[in-house]
């Protein structure tokens, strides 16, 4: 159990309104979650290993970049749920660490309506 609280720790579930848009073999997709190894996301007619250069927008705040990563994705298997896992390919260093901020800024807006709920 500790090391699945541990990978969480790591992994952004997109939660309520929020979103990632994003296109694979030019099908825009909805991502469920995202990690610097991967992410996740419904199967809308893709088959296991199939890749894509993918582009995505991550708003960071006080981040000097403009939040832009590009990186190759591949499918490495699709569950029974119709749910695509896929990682990261052939990143740098300096995206994986995007993607670690993105993730530990996601999770940080998550907290805020919880710290003032139990003010109130």
């Amino acid at each position: 159990m500790e090391t699945k609280n541990q990978r969480e720790a790591f992994r952004y579930v997109f939660k309520g309104n929020r979103h990632l848009p994003m296109d694979f073999k030019q099908t825009p997709v909805k991502v469920l979650d995202i990690s610097a190894g991967g992410m996740a996301f419904k199967n809308e007619g893709f088959i296991q290993y199939d890749v894509d250069q993918i582009t995505l927008f991550l708003h960071l705040p006080n981040y000097v970049e403009n939040g832009k990563f590009t990186a190759q994705l591949r499918i490495l298997n699709i569950n029974d749920k119709g749910i695509c896992h896929c990682i990261f390919e052939n990143c740098t260093i300096e995206e994986y660490e995007m993607i670690h901020r993105y993730v530990l800024e996601m999770q940080k807006m998550d907290l805020i309506p919880q710290a003032k709920n139990k003010r109130e």
